[in-house]
């Protein structure tokens, strides 16, 4: 059987460690996979209705940067579908484009970008926006009917281009570059910090208790008044200490919040918290090697951080690493933090994943009392035993 056994060892680290590998070069694929941003979500305000006009929005459809998810009929329209982060982009043709070109008149078409979107969507969309109104500058130079403009490739420049893209940026009055970039690199910390901080709590009682019980392998055997306090203790400690460093990370970069905002945001941090903790309880509990604990919290918190969908938008991920992002719960916290601390909606727009959060803590603290169970029968076990033996000695 020692040879099998081997056998099936090796074999078993083998998966292991190549699965791990191929996860982490996935993460270096997926920051090459799409250097920048496609299916960018554009709103659209068609003022004029001719026959320019639909070929501008023709050519914006056709390209594989923009997905023309909403129409308006008015700029007003525009800056509402910003404000409530429905849209990345938001392009108005004003009246009398059409009569303005063919009078040899200068046009503006405004460009509105969501200022508080990836600063990388919003770079390309700007780009590639002036790349189709710089072409079909070059076609109507060219005397290129206007309902084939866009299907011929140019590369001449223009040098009075009679339509030109107006660049205006949105920004909420309440709101700063700060709010999107601090919440993601924080989350990287909390994920360690809440894994940590109940996993040394655990340790820390079982060596206490290997003391009075040297027959304790693993945490799961401990009594269960010393596994369940250091858990409550370290989610009370580190949800206090991180919302008290959320918000005074955010008062120093001078982003603004209100009260209700307080409240709110303090209770996604504690579910996250919570979750985190959650998954780190239950390895804790099952696995005694230290090394491999360590090992096991880096795949989850880098991993994690990289499939938030921060550095890389999700609606830009391949479908594998989304679906990946989706089990991990940084992304939920992001997706849940975002609406109501950016754009102080009410916590009930979110609720969608606040519940997967919670999804993760029962799933895990459910393993985690199933693995108690079983610690607590082998403990048992064990002391039956070495009673049996001190018996049998006298």
């Amino acid at each position: 059987m020692k040879p099998l056994k081997l056998i099936a060892t090796i074999i078993l680290r083998i998966i292991l460690i190549s699965a791990a590998l191929v996860f982490f070069f996935s993460l270096s694929a997926e920051m090459y996979s799409k250097s920048s941003a496609t299916d960018i979500k554009i709103g659209i305000c068609d003022q004029d209705n001719s026959s320019l006009s639909r070929s501008i929005i023709h050519n914006i459809r056709a390209s594989q940067y923009f997905q023309i998810s909403e129409n308006a009929v008015s700029y007003k329209e525009i800056q509402k579908m910003i404000d409530a982060g429905k849209i990345d982009v938001g392009v108005v043709i004003p009246y009398g484009t059409y009569k303005d070109v063919i009078n040899k008149h200068s046009v503006n078409i405004l460009a509105a970008i969501n200022g508080t979107a990836n600063p990388g969507v919003s770079k390309t969309a700007l780009m590639m926006l002036n790349k189709i109104i710089m072409t079909m500058d070059n076609q109507l130079m060219m005397k290129v009917r206007v309902d084939d403009l866009g299907s011929i490739p140019n590369v001449r420049h223009a040098k009075t281009p009679p339509l030109m893209i107006s660049e205006r940026v949105f920004y909420n009055p309440s709101f700063s570059m700060e709010a999107p970039m601090l919440p993601a690199f924080m989350g990287l910390a909390m994920q360690i910090v809440s894994m940590l901080i109940v996993l040394f709590g655990i340790l820390a009682n079982l060596k206490i208790m290997r003391v009075k019980f040297k027959h304790l392998t693993s945490a799961r055997q401990m009594p269960v008044k010393a596994i369940i306090p250091p858990f409550i203790i370290s989610w009370i400690i580190v949800g206090t200490s991180i919302t008290t460093a959320f918000f005074s990370t955010m008062y120093l970069f001078g982003v603004p919040f209100t009260q209700h905002t307080i409240v709110e945001v303090t209770k996604i941090i504690f579910l996250f918290v919570l979750a985190m903790e959650s998954i780190s309880f239950f390895l804790v509990l099952n696995i005694k090697n230290g090394a491999i604990l360590a090992g096991i919290i880096t795949l989850i918190v880098m991993p994690a951080f990289m499939y938030s969908g921060f550095l890389v938008p999700s609606e830009q991920m391949p479908n594998l690493p989304n679906i990946i992002g989706e089990y991990f719960p940084l992304r939920h916290y992001l997706r849940a933090l975002y609406p109501v601390f950016n754009r102080h909606q009410e916590i009930t727009t979110v609720y969608h994943h606040l519940n997967m959060l919670w999804k993760f803590v029962g799933i895990f603290l459910g393993l985690s009392i199933f693995s108690v169970i079983i610690g607590q029968i082998e403990a048992k076990r064990k002391m039956k035993k070495i009673k049996e033996v001190s018996q049998d000695n006298e």
